[in-house]
């Protein structure tokens, strides 16, 4: 008996203890995809005791009375330290480390630390790509990279953006090019944003060269969305939905119907005698108008022991502000990575992205320039004649302009570990693409100038095939406080493509199901089938990389690929692509290490030889010129003909870029604050350049012969600052970015002996107003300087001047003094470069509220008003014309009225600042509590409102200071 009751006591008091104790519980996510955190760290203060979290982020900890305050941490997420209460189930929602996310960069054929880098890369993450709703995601790098900068083209809906990375550095396309998950392309615009993991911008030698013959513009590397690797990790579905109005930003100040017929009566006198009684018409407000876009994602991914899976549906329907403008598109990803065995694994990403196209006839033209005394229709509702310009209404009830196709990028690859060490892979990506246009044209009239007497038909269909095969063995190695890593390859590629287009005239009806060439329908003389001669080539290469790295201290990082290039003859064909850099990890030596404020610090240089190839294979062989069709015979027969062409030239070779890059990286407040600093000097020689031939060596289209004749240099300083802070509840972070540059044409010409500049800048009248030219940018702005305006005839008598100059027209500067006014007088006016590109952001969190703000930026570049100068008829005019001319002392600015003459010559009248400041972005978004979202069986719901190019404080008069164009000779005119 009493043995029984001793051990029921015990019992008790045992009983008792463990009351004393408990358990925690609990899940630990990611705030930024709601997913669970494998393997996060769940310690209790200030002792060893912890566990961690399992395949599903959750955990479960035994915690004595005295244990009350547990610490969270896991890599690439800010640390948190909770005190508990009451409850014993603690969910907690972790943060990602912005100074430590990019602990990982994707660099060329792998991956590196972010301490053991010793090139300038620059890295965006998923999250700020979907910020902006875009059909390219290039678009949304605006402002977030130093050194790049990405302007619109155009704004017609699915247009791709022009990316230029530190500077322009050819004459010829200067675009960088792409990599996705491995395959090299040269655009991205199939891509959903949603998709994509994160970006890294490779921007100098030691980075780019591994990508040899087509690095010189800089590479940009795409990583899609996988599955996250677990065991049976249940499946995860995001779904986003986006619907968006777009509006014109801004209408340009024209003269209105009564300001117009003012302007004319003192260009003709007489020509408006009542100014009350003249129609005023706003075309801009009349052709433009709000358009809907609407952007839907759903994503679904998992993982289980042997296998990765991520699937992506996106629709992405952008309506253009101008009728009959629209772009649709569907994308389809699939990402899979199978583990068959231990050592081996196959793997998937492929995108399928359908689309369709709508492009709107060219009415901007129109609302420009049509005259505003004029009303669009008739009385009895028909269309009016619209002098010089045409019926912007007309042409777009007439316009029937479609294109479809669809977009396959993907690749397959394997892999396979052995010895402890290596590590081989093979893919092989393709890039394979199909498009039809269908362009109808119904009979109709509007005007003589305006009209078409038979309905027409023009059929496009255009197919590429882009395929590559690489194979790369990769040994990774450490020994003691060495660490190796060694990477050689070998990769074949091959681009082809075919064109077929034809014309037919009087269909039988205007319907679509009728819109078909056949037979009796078809214009001969229109059949056309060839080939893009850019994008027909095969490319062979040798590759190699070695990085090496002592106690985490110092850096050594040696690239080196050979390209053999179709593109190049004889033995020209083949270039090599070296590069050197070092890295110093200053903060890991023994004297910082102990040091509290200064958390990183290093020290990097590279240098390195890259090149470019972006260039048409036909350059190197003389050319047939179709189409020259003649009517020959007493029937006038049309007769097909053929002539000498354009001169080839066989010796042409690489053009080859040296780059030097000089960075700091560095932390200090436990990473809160950082900065990035990189200096650079690129040079490219042997640029592929076009120049006149005399006349006698019968070359017969435009009398130029491409030769490797130019160099140019692009020289910058680039910064990125951030401050990176969380006080209780409320994250924020701040960033600055920006860089400088500075492009100078070093010779054009060479050795040639044939040429010492480049013209280009072709207004559409004849003119060219851009001048490329030693000691100057790329497309300089090449004009009359303006010395006031003429203020009566003794002045124009006592100055040199135009043979037709009257008193109130702008006065040219006789640069050289010889007492005539000719085109030796026109002198370089500025440049459509900008010298300094900047962004900043702003970012907060306070529990459920999010506030993000993008601004970006340039300076120091200019724009040419190209759209006031091309005058064969009188059209309206920009506002400011108000202040004109009207006697002696009236304005030393405006000229006189006039419709054409001298006052329209390429000059500085025309040129303005291209400089602007804009908030690119804002969003403010909530995530509904988490009570709401479990009852909607959600793991998150957010919900945000935002604004896309709210603002922009310019003083420029065009609809957007960003005016692109891939054409450098052409850029930045208007």
């Amino acid at each position: 008996m009493l043995k029984t009751l001793l051990v029921i006591c015990c019992c008790l008091i045992s009983l008792n203890l463990f009351a004393q104790n408990r358990i925690i519980t609990g899940t630990v996510t990611a705030k930024d995809d709601s997913q669970p955190l494998i393997g996060a760290s769940v310690l209790v203060q200030n002792t060893t005791k912890g566990a961690s979290t399992d395949v599903d982020g959750n955990y479960s900890i035994e915690l004595t009375p005295t244990e009350n305050i547990l610490v969270f941490s896991y890599l690439g997420y800010v640390p948190q330290t909770i005190i508990l209460g009451e409850s014993n189930v603690v969910n907690v929602v972790m943060l990602q480390d912005v100074t430590l996310l990019n602990d990982v960069v994707v660099v060329g054929y792998g991956t590196q630390k972010k301490s053991d880098l010793t090139g300038s890369v620059s890295s965006v993450r998923g999250d700020d790509l979907v910020k902006i709703p875009n059909s390219n995601p290039v678009q949304a790098l605006q402002g977030k990279v130093a050194g790049v900068q990405v302007t619109s083209a155009s704004g017609e809906p699915g247009s791709s953006p022009v990316v230029r990375v530190r500077g322009v550095g050819t004459f010829n396309n200067s675009s960088p090019i792409y990599v996705v998950d491995g395959v090299i392309l040269d655009d991205i615009s199939f891509l959903n944003s949603s998709d994509i993991e994160s970006m890294e911008i490779l921007k100098d030698a030691s980075s780019t060269a591994i990508y040899g013959s087509r690095g010189a513009n800089g590479v940009i590397l795409v990583t899609t969305k996988q599955g996250k690797a677990g065991i049976n990790q249940e499946p995860t579905i995001t779904f986003g939905a986006e619907y968006s109005t777009q509006i014109l930003g801004k209408k340009i100040d024209l003269l209105t119907g009564r300001e117009f017929a003012d302007y004319v009566n003192h260009i003709t006198p007489g020509s408006y005698n009542n100014l009350d009684a003249v129609p005023n018409t706003d075309w801009q407000s009349l052709l433009f108008h709000n358009a809907s876009l609407q952007n839907y994602d759903l994503a679904i991914s998992g993982a289980s022991e042997k296998s990765q899976y991520y699937v992506g549906l996106g629709y992405f329907n952008q309506k253009g502000i101008i009728d009959k403008s629209s772009y649709e598109r569907f994308t389809l990803k699939l990402n899979n990575t199978y583990h068959l065995y231990k050592n081996f694994k196959l793997g998937n990403n492929i995108t399928f992205a359908p689309y369709t196209q709508q492009n709107g006839p060219n009415v901007t033209y129109a609302a420009y320039r049509a005259q505003p005394i004029i009303e669009p229709y008739n009385a009895d509702g028909s269309y009016a004649e619209v002098p010089g310009v045409g019926n912007p209404f007309a042409d777009i009830e007439n316009s029937n302009n479609y294109s479809r196709g669809l977009r396959t990028v993907g690749n397959i690859y394997g892999e396979v570990s052995f010895l402890n060490g290596f590590v081989f892979r093979s893919s092989f990506g393709v890039d394979m693409g199909y498009n039809e246009a269908r362009s109808f044209t119904p009979a109709f009239y509007v005007s003589p100038q305006q009209q078409n007497e038979i309905n027409d038909l023009n059929v496009g269909n255009s197919h590429n095939l882009n395929w590559l095969w690489e194979n790369t063995l990769d040994y990774k190695k450490t020994i003691k406080k060495n660490s190796f890593d060694v990477l050689g390859g070998y990769t074949m590629q091959e681009a082809t493509s075919e064109y077929l287009s034809a014309s037919g005239q009087n269909i039988i009806g205007d319907t679509k199901n009728l819109w078909y060439l056949n037979p009796d329908n078809l214009v001969p003389t229109s059949i056309s089938n060839g080939v893009n001669a850019n994008n027909n080539f095969a490319l062979v290469s040798f590759l190699a990389r070695a990085n090496y790295t002592y106690d985490s201290r110092y850096l050594l990082t040696a690239t080196f690929r050979r390209d053999g290039s179709s593109k190049f003859l004889g033995d020209n064909r083949w270039g090599n692509f070296p590069s050197i850099a070092a890295g110093w990890n200053i903060s890991n030596e023994e004297f910082l290490k102990n040091n509290s404020f200064i958390s990183n610090l290093k020290l990097r240089a590279s240098y390195g030889v890259i090149g470019n190839e972006k260039i048409s294979y036909l350059d190197q062989y003389a050319l047939v010129l179709n189409g020259m069709n003649a009517v020959f015979g007493n029937n006038e027969v049309l007769t097909p003909g053929s002539t000498y062409g354009k001169t080839g030239n066989p010796d042409l070779k690489w053009e080859t870029t040296k780059q030097a890059d000089v960075g700091l990286e560095i932390g200090v407040l436990k990473n809160r604050l950082t900065g990035e600093f990189d200096y650079y000097r690129r040079q490219t020689d042997d640029i592929l350049v076009e120049l006149s031939t005399p006349g006698f060596f019968g070359n017969g289209e435009g009398e130029k012969v491409r030769y490797n004749a130019g160099s140019v240099l692009n020289t910058g300083f680039e910064f990125n600052v951030a401050w990176n802070n969380t006080i209780g509840d409320f994250h924020y972070k701040v960033g600055v970015l920006g860089s400088t540059l500075h492009n100078e044409v070093l010779s054009v010409g060479g050795n040639s002996g044939v040429d010492s500049t480049l013209v280009g800048g072709e207004l559409g009248n004849g003119q060219t107003v851009t001048l490329s030219s030693a000691g100057n940018p790329i497309g300089s702005f090449y004009g009359y300087e303006v010395d006031g305006v003429f203020q009566n005839q003794n002045e124009l008598d006592s100055y040199p001047h135009e043979s037709l100059a009257q008193p109130g027209d702008l006065k040219y500067v006789d640069q050289n003094g010889d007492g005539v006014l000719n085109s030796l007088d026109r002198v370089y006016l500025g440049s459509p470069i900008p010298t300094f590109i900047y962004g900043f952001s702003l970012e907060g969190s306070y529990k459920g509220f999010d506030l993000s703000m993008d601004f970006q930026g340039q300076s120091g570049n200019m724009i040419y008003n190209g759209k006031e100068t091309v005058r064969p008829d009188l059209y309206n005019f920009e506002s400011h014309v108000t202040g004109y001319w009207n006697g002696d002392g009236t304005s030393n600015y405006e000229p006189r009225a006039t419709s054409g003459g001298v006052n329209f010559l390429p000059s500085e009248h025309y040129l303005q600042s291209g400089s602007f400041f804009r908030l690119r972005n804002i969003t403010l978004a909530y995530s509904l509590p988490s009570k709401i979202s479990n009852k909607l069986k959600m793991k998150e719901t957010k919900i945000y409102l935002r604004g896309t190019n709210v603002f922009t404080s310019t003083k420029f008069t065009g609809y957007t200071p960003e005016i692109g164009n891939e054409n450098v000779l052409s850029n930045g005119i208007d």
